[in-house]
């Protein structure tokens, strides 16, 4: 009998802390099953907050770095096997040539040979300009990455069996937007407005309740993203089903909504080296 290997897991994303921030839950209940999870950022958000409001943690010029180290801590809370940052430009990801990024993605993708990915949604969540570009330039490199002749000095191709785009309900949208003014604020000024991802829409919900916690101490692994943290906390204390669940559309197979999986791996098994 040929020896078998773990399943494996990987999100392809815009920012150190989306991993955490976003899908920390699904990242923990799988590794939590043995399963190999693997996180890759195009850029290493160097452009975002300092430290706690008033009390910047460090200088800008030191932050992309900064914050590389904080998601190699978050990555040891969430048991992930392997973090990269690529080093695109945080705030102009859509502005770059798309080849290159495509090419540095397919070779990640190949090293790490994933079954399942994670990507961030078409609407990047909230409308966030360098989310969408990542979850439109993940997607193009995981259909790369699997065709032999394309770029075959980059590795040999791999075939993902499974992909979820990572989306925020509507429900919790509403939410923030009621109580924080200033993310309503952010909102008007960006030029993609979310989607209202209800229920009926959905192709996945992943229960995290078991790992609400343990996630909230990997989200502190981002010291430097710490006035995000305490906004999310002032929701958390008036919303108490924030964090229970994440929520997903397949990109394939059986591309959008229902039926609703309640597992990225249904129909996955156990492949031989």
């Amino acid at each position: 009998m040929r020896p078998t290997r773990a399943l494996r897991l990987a999100t392809i994303l815009a920012h150190p802390d989306d991993e955490t921030f976003g899908v920390g839950g699904t990242l923990l209940r799988y590794t939590s099953q043995g399963v190999e999870c693997h996180s890759l950022c195009l850029t290493r958000g160097e452009q975002g907050e300092l430290g706690p409001a008033g009390a910047p943690l460090v200088e800008r010029a030191e932050l992309g770095a900064t914050r590389e180290r904080e998601l190699e801590e978050a990555a040891r809370r969430l048991g992930l096997t392997s973090v990269r940052c690529l080093r695109y430009p945080d705030g102009a990801l859509a502005e770059e040539p798309e080849e290159p990024v495509l090419r540095e993605i397919v070779t990640w993708l190949r090293e790490v040979r994933p079954d399942v990915v994670i990507i961030w949604g078409p609407d990047g969540g909230y409308g966030h300009p360098d989310h969408i570009a990542a979850g439109k330039r993940a997607l193009r490199a995981i259909e790369l990455a699997g065709v032999a002749r394309v770029w075959p000095e980059l590795g040999e191709h791999v075939h993902v069996k499974r992909c979820y785009r990572f989306v925020v309900v509507a429900e919790f949208i509403d939410r923030l937007t009621e109580l924080m003014p200033d993310f309503a604020a952010y909102q008007a000024t960006l030029a993609v407005r979310p989607e209202r991802w209800t229920p009926d829409r959905l192709g996945a919900v992943v229960d995290v309740r078991a790992f609400a916690e343990a996630k909230w101490h990997a989200m502190g692994a981002h010291r430097t993203q710490q006035a995000d943290l305490d906004r999310l906390t002032r929701v958390r204390d008036q919303v108490p089903w924030v964090g229970r669940e994440e929520a997903f559309i397949r990109a394939f197979p059986d591309p959008g909504g229902p039926p609703l999986d309640d597992d990225l791996f249904v129909g996955v098994t156990t492949a031989a080296f």
